[in-house]
């Protein structure tokens, strides 16, 4: 992800909203007045945004895995979490399977509770300034155990919908992703313009539970060797701070 690091100073003369409000020291002898500078400065914030409840996004809370969950990326423009996808165990076949991911189970934050949730990546634009971003997603070799891989396995992003407690105007997403193991070229989930895409940004893999359920998927031929053992890859999403 490129990342900018500035520091930006913004001199004000309290000027807000287009007033312009200016301070007097006035001199009783004479009358005359001296005018006051106002500054203010933002350095770049490099805060780590917490993942938060999709179901109530404007709360925090604690995803469980077995999964080692790694921490977000730091600084004004960072992706806070992404989606484990676990297709779970699966008996071996010589059909056409089609495997589902199972939901993120997280922990809330306010009483402890624990609950399955839609699939979904977080991240956050808080770079204050009127530029687009690109979230995109590239797989990293197709599944594999340490011998064998699963020879045509396709996996699938599903019904990609975008929700925020920001209430601002949405960047564009695509509703359904085809992966490719054998590219090294990246695909593009969503994009802001300048004037979408502030704040954070919840990248849904299904509405509701329900729909998560079939969101992330990958098909298997009948015709793949489907030998025993635990099969991985990876995948790469990478937010690109650059104008649309």
């Amino acid at each position: 992800m490129k990342k900018n690091r500035r520091k930006f100073i913004v001199f004000l003369a309290l000027l807000l909203g287009g007033l312009s409000v200016e301070t007097e020291a006035v001199w009783a002898n004479d009358g005359l007045g001296n005018r006051s500078n106002a500054e203010i400065s933002y350095i770049e914030n490099t805060d780590i945004t917490p993942p938060m409840d999709p179901t109530q996004p404007d709360k925090s809370t604690e995803i469980i895995s077995p999964i080692p969950v790694p921490p977000g990326t730091s600084g004004p423009l960072s992706v806070d979490f992404a989606p484990h996808v676990i297709f779970g165990e699966h008996d071996g076949s010589q059909k056409n399977d089609v495997y589902y991911a199972k939901l993120t189970r997280i922990k809330k934050n306010t009483d402890g509770s624990e609950e399955e949730v839609p699939n979904f990546l977080q991240l956050t634009d808080n770079r204050g300034k009127n530029a687009g971003w690109r979230l995109t997603v590239k797989q990293n070799g197709q599944l594999k155990n340490s011998t064998h891989s699963l020879k045509g396995a396709q996996m699938s992003l599903k019904n990609i919908t975008l929700l925020s407690p920001n209430n601002r105007e949405k960047p564009i997403v695509v509703k359904d992703v085809q992966l490719d193991p054998e590219s090294d070229e990246p695909v593009e989930v969503s994009r802001a313009t300048e004037t979408t895409g502030k704040g954070t940004w919840q990248v849904m893999f299904g509405k509701d539970n329900e729909e998560s359920k079939t969101s992330i998927q990958v098909s298997v031929p009948g015709t793949t060797e489907k030998k025993k053992g635990n099969y991985s890859t990876s995948l790469t999403w990478e937010l690109i701070d650059t104008p649309i």
